[in-house]
């Protein structure tokens, strides 16, 4: 299994888009207001920095994947421990992602549908293409990858008529930076789930150029993030976007040209179905590859099943589209942000770093 850092970058990207604008835009608003724009902007630059740290730790072992080097930094029993809790984080992360996108399609397209239905079939679906391995998402990206970035081109277009740059100013609320920063973390914590980049350098083939490949897929989604939350408050205002549950949904709907051009927000579902396939498809291959390598089982098709059957656990758990989309991500912001995210990989990084010069020293 090889990727190419053009894959790299699609992934990144493609994973990065979807939910990220679907998901972060509401609670942004409600906490910056104002200086959403500039949230934005702080949160692709946390992101950026988080993906950059990940990148250097890998390329400390590059051929090896997380599972494998993190034991040869800190000692086999600390680094398989905190090994298993990646795993764990992972699975939890990859089943909530699941019931958000069905708790998404079931209000949008489905409601009659029982949701068990909608969450199955994505996931056998996703399911059929990581047994394949990683290269065959990587493959997908690069189709996906256009698509939304066409998707999201258009959206602007059509969208020119309804926009009131005016609305944007002042760009720093009265209230000052502190709800600007608050409001920055939401965004950060998912654009930040780049960090599974850990697990996927070990399979690009040229290593040299994975960094600036990885920094470019994120930084293209922080850039797209910025340019939907100044079209929230262009076309909306700075108050209404934090009252809706879903307000890329609402701005699809409200774009009418000529009374011609309308009802643009099957795109959106379509496009955020195929940004969670790439998502919930690297998470579902780097926890199963990484289970494999933590269990030594040579096989780690033979892991891929039982990990699924986690997964679906997972997402049928929560009983309220409140517990899957406001409980979860606070933990994901307060907790796995600044710990799994950016706090261990950069001590690891240090951590390793200092052994690295240590070993060319005595050596």
């Amino acid at each position: 299994m090889k990727l190419t850092n053009y894959q790299l970058f699609w992934l990144l990207f493609s994973m990065e888009s979807g939910m990220t604008i679907m998901l972060v835009l509401s609670p942004t608003f409600q906490t910056a207001r104002q200086g959403s724009p500039l949230a934005a902007v702080l949160a692709g630059a946390a992101a950026v920095l988080a993906t950059y740290i990940a990148a250097k730790l890998s390329l400390l072992h590059p051929n090896d994947t997380f599972v494998e080097y993190v034991p040869k930094i800190i000692g086999t029993w600390l680094g398989k421990t905190i090994v298993f809790a990646y795993l764990l984080l992972w699975i939890a992360v990859t089943g909530i992602v699941l019931r958000e996108y069905g708790d998404f399609v079931h209000m949008a397209l489905f409601d009659k549908t029982p949701l068990w239905i909608i969450l199955l079939f994505m996931l056998l679906v996703i399911v059929y293409a990581v047994d394949g391995g990683i290269h065959i998402i990587g493959r997908c990206s690069e189709i996906i990858g256009p698509i939304i970035v066409f998707n999201v081109i258009l959206f602007r277009i059509f969208s020119l008529k309804d926009l009131h740059v005016d609305r944007l100013l002042p760009i720093m609320p009265s209230e000052g930076l502190m709800p600007v920063l608050a409001g920055s973390s939401p965004a950060a914590s998912f654009l930040s789930e780049s960090v599974m980049i850990v697990m996927l350098i070990a399979f690009v083939g040229n290593k040299r150029k994975a960094v600036a490949a990885g920094l470019w897929g994120v930084g293209l989604a922080a850039l797209v993030l910025l340019n939907t939350v100044m079209d929230a408050i262009m076309m909306l205002g700075s108050a209404v976007p934090a009252k809706l549950q879903y307000p890329v949904y609402s701005l699809s709907q409200y774009i009418s040209v000529m009374e011609f051009v309308q009802n643009l927000d099957i795109f959106l579902v379509v496009g955020m179905s195929f940004t969670v396939f790439v998502k919930i498809g690297i998470y579902v291959f780097i926890t199963s590859y990484g289970t494999a390598q933590w269990l030594h089982v040579r096989k780690w098709r033979r892991v891929l099943w039982i990990v699924a059957g986690l997964v679906l656990a997972v997402a049928l758990f929560p009983r309220s589209v409140d517990e899957s989309q406001t409980s979860f991500p606070r933990f994901w912001k307060d907790v796995a942000f600044p710990v799994f995210l950016l706090g261990i990989p950069l001590l690891l990084w240090i951590i390793g770093s200092f052994r690295s010069r240590m070993n060319r020293a005595a050596g």
